[in-house]
């Protein structure tokens, strides 16, 4: 995140709002293999030889009419992945890599004050093998998030949060919304479902752009950015 008088408050949610298929960022049930849809994806080989890829998929967004009707407010839902996928000959030993998922949020004139409000139900974050989505990367690469299999929770599902960040006077406001999510290994999954987004206090178009960041611990970095959607 970037930007003088960038500011983010984080606010765990103590309450439970259990709506089926809305309830949580969570771990993908289910048994069989799911194809998933690869929307982008950026890569870059490592010194010895290793593969670091980094995907977005089965992105989607919907703007909904502002609660408030303001027409400086837009809301807007986002469902999708975010992956990595390393292979090579070390890539079983890879320890610490960090994950970070966001938007670039983009407008023309921000007024005093304006803000994008982020609520996430909850994060499912998986790692391991042998699964139930198949990225359609390269054949022994299927993220298994199906329970009874050898698919590795990384803890619990990272928790709900509310995310309150100012947007800067005009231009591009980098917002994560999961960000340095460590994990080992050659896999990592971050499924999203009914992030809610409400953006006040900017002027003109709104334009967002989903985007995926994973840095090893050899400080290998490989950034992908979806395409931008214009929200209003």
């Amino acid at each position: 995140m970037t930007g003088i008088g960038t500011t983010r408050k984080y606010r765990s949610f103590t309450r439970t709002i259990a709506v089926a298929g809305v309830a949580a960022l969570a771990v993908v049930m289910g048994n069989g293999t799911a194809s998933a849809g690869i929307d982008n994806s950026s890569s870059v080989i490592d010194v010895d030889g290793n593969r670091i890829e980094v995907l977005q998929g089965d992105t989607q967004y919907q703007a909904v009419p502002p609660l408030d009707g303001v027409p400086t407010s837009v809301e807007f839902f986002h469902n999708g992945y975010a992956a990595v996928n390393i292979s090579g000959p070390d890539a079983a030993d890879f320890e610490g890599t960090k994950l970070t998922v966001g938007y670039q949020i983009g407008y023309p004139i921000a007024l005093a004050g304006a803000t994008i409000v982020l609520n996430s139900p909850g994060l499912g974050f998986a790692i391991g093998s042998d699964t139930g989505i198949d990225l359609g990367l390269v054949p022994d690469f299927t993220l298994d998030l199906s329970a009874g299999t050898n698919a590795e929770l990384a803890g619990d599902i990272i928790p709900s949060q509310e995310l309150d960040i100012d947007l800067e006077p005009g231009g591009i406001t980098e917002v994560p919304l999961l960000e340095d999510q460590e994990f080992d290994g050659p896999e990592a999954l971050v499924r999203m479902q009914g992030v809610h987004g409400s953006i006040s206090g900017a002027i003109g178009a709104v334009t967002i752009r989903p985007y995926a960041k994973a840095v090893t611990e050899n400080g290998d970095t490989v950034m992908t950015y979806g395409v931008p959607q214009k929200l209003n």
